[in-house]
């Protein structure tokens, strides 16, 4: 889906552009109880709690009038008294002119994963756009959305971040091209973790080979810095995973034992 919609009925007044490729599972019937839960999951986290009950392609374009709705709501007014005052059309706010973009496909995970990932980028004004991801694998047997507390025990934040936090240094050293880059100390001059301390984030990612995790900008570094992935093989956390044939409900016996 890619649309324009202007602020006014015309062609010419700034203007809204949309984009959406969204994936979704096919029901095989109406009975199909597993892709039905996964979708609404996905439409609940990625378009809002209020799509949840939706047909997938009714939820993306009931998303998008929304969006479209908002967008002049919150602009027009601004516009319309730039107009009043008569401000020349090429000196009216860039901002006037918003972009949003949305991306989502699946992958293939760990065997009986299914990864699902979403990257959307918007512009409303500021200094720069912005952009996130989103990431969650669903059990296939279950459909059931998998959180971390569901994958890995309980005491392994602790491992997990200290791996991740070597894992950080490696990447930001090449990222940055700055060899004094080999400790903490060395990430908060270069202005990462600063605000925060290094943890296992909640995007991740089950993948066929190993276990990747993401840090969105401004998690733990600044905007300039971009998106940070960092990924563990299986061998390195596989002690401190619960086994994902596990039923859910014999994972929640397993974490309270």
């Amino acid at each position: 889906m890619e649309e324009q919609a202007h602020l006014q009925d015309d062609t010419v007044s700034p203007a809204c552009k949309i984009t959406i490729d969204y994936s979704y599972l096919a029901e095989s019937d109406a009975a199909d109880s597993i892709a039905q839960r996964i979708n609404r999951t996905i439409q609940a986290h990625v378009l809002g709690k209020e799509y949840i009950r939706m047909n997938p392609e009714v939820a993306v374009d009931s998303f998008k009038n929304t969006y479209i709705d908002n967008y002049r709501k919150d602009v027009n007014e601004f516009y319309q008294e730039d107009i009043k005052n008569g401000t020349p059309k090429d000196e009216l706010p860039t901002w006037y002119n918003y972009e949003y973009g949305l991306t989502t496909h699946f992958s293939e995970g760990k065997e009986g994963i299914l990864n699902f990932i979403a990257e959307t980028f918007e512009y409303t004004g500021g200094a720069h756009p912005n952009s996130w991801n989103k990431w969650m694998n669903f059990e296939k047997n279950t459909g059931k959305l998998l959180a971390l507390k569901d994958v890995f025990m309980a005491g392994s934040e602790k491992p997990m971040s200290d791996m991740l936090l070597e894992e950080l240094i490696t990447e930001m050293a090449t990222r940055l091209e700055d060899s004094s880059i080999t400790s903490l100390e060395g990430l908060q001059n270069a202005g990462i973790l600063n605000s925060t301390n290094m943890y296992v984030p909640d995007n991740f990612l089950l993948e066929k080979e190993k276990v990747s995790f993401l840090y969105n900008k401004y998690d733990i570094a600044p905007y300039a810095v971009g998106v940070i992935t960092l990924s563990l093989p299986y061998t390195s956390v596989e002690k401190y995973m619960i086994c994902l044939l596990y039923t859910s409900d014999a994972a929640d016996e397993a974490r309270s034992v």
